[in-house]
């Protein structure tokens, strides 16, 4: 959601959401994730959606390793942290080999 929110600020662009979780790409388009745990952030990223034309697109997790690296280093440093225009040290190594082709 925070994520999506700086995106958004940043940029006028459509913007593209991607996932390796089929739940998640469908909680975007029907109420099935609203009465769980995650409701309220999925209303939220739903409203904010709202905003702006979006891509919704399912990915593999192979795809997905940056996001899975960053998810991993938020929870090991307890940390959150924004890199605008730089690459994290985490996924240096990473981010090259994980950019996905985009076709709308």
């Amino acid at each position: 959601m925070q994520g999506l929110a700086l995106a958004l600020q940043h940029s006028d662009l459509p913007v593209v959401v991607q996932t390796d979780s089929s739940e998640v790409l469908s909680s975007f388009t029907n109420d099935a994730l609203i009465h769980s745990a995650y409701g309220q952030v999925v209303m939220e990223i739903k409203a904010l959606l709202g905003t702006r034309e979006f891509f919704p697109q399912k990915i593999t997790r192979l795809q997905n390793r940056v996001a899975d690296r960053l998810a991993k280093y938020s929870r090991t440093e307890r940390a959150t942290a924004v890199w605008l225009r730089s690459v994290p040290p985490c996924i240096e190594d990473l981010w090259p080999l994980d950019c996905n082709s985009i076709t709308l």
